[in-house]
């Protein structure tokens, strides 16, 4: 039985060896941290929403792969919570597909909860709509609603 917990030991190392030596050899992985703001959205009660710059996660030939983060902060500059939205897409010189779309929230400071999140492809663009509530004593004081857009061009270029 040991021996054959080593072998899928070693057999998962070849693997992962394997996945470096492709990366290194034509598939790129770019660091996932936002580095860029794209955009701010002032609200009116003075906390505001940050988008990033796309960010690519991975490119082989006529496929790319990315994230962009919307951060909500308060008004005391404090982010509250993170979407991130992303997407996969093939592309061809003339047009793109969206493949696939995924959303993922983050809690980061306060008592905020997702009560809605539903990501989707829509031809060039992965999209989600997120619902965030935060609540004080199980009462909903505060409803946020995000409507997320990740937009690949047919040369697979990322906005």
């Amino acid at each position: 039985m040991i021996k054959k917990i080593i072998c899928l030991i070693c057999l998962i190392c070849m693997i992962g060896c394997t996945t470096v030596h492709t990366a290194a050899s034509g598939f790129s992985v770019v660091d996932s941290e936002p580095s860029t703001i794209q955009s701010v959205i002032q609200l009116d009660s003075g906390d505001c929403i940050i988008i990033s710059d796309p960010i690519i996660i991975s490119v082989q030939r006529g496929v790319v792969s990315g994230e962009k983060y919307y951060s909500y902060k308060n008004s005391d500059g404090v982010v509250q919570w993170r979407a991130t939205l992303s997407g996969t897409f093939s592309y061809n010189g003339s047009s793109a597909t969206c493949t696939a779309a995924s959303c993922v929230t983050s809690v980061q400071h306060g008592n905020w909860s997702e009560s809605y999140n539903h990501a989707y492809p829509s031809g060039g663009t992965a999209q989600a709509d997120v619902t965030m509530i935060r609540k004080v004593l199980f009462i909903t004081v505060q409803t946020k609603n995000v409507h997320l857009v990740l937009t690949c061009d047919a040369n697979g270029n990322l906005s």
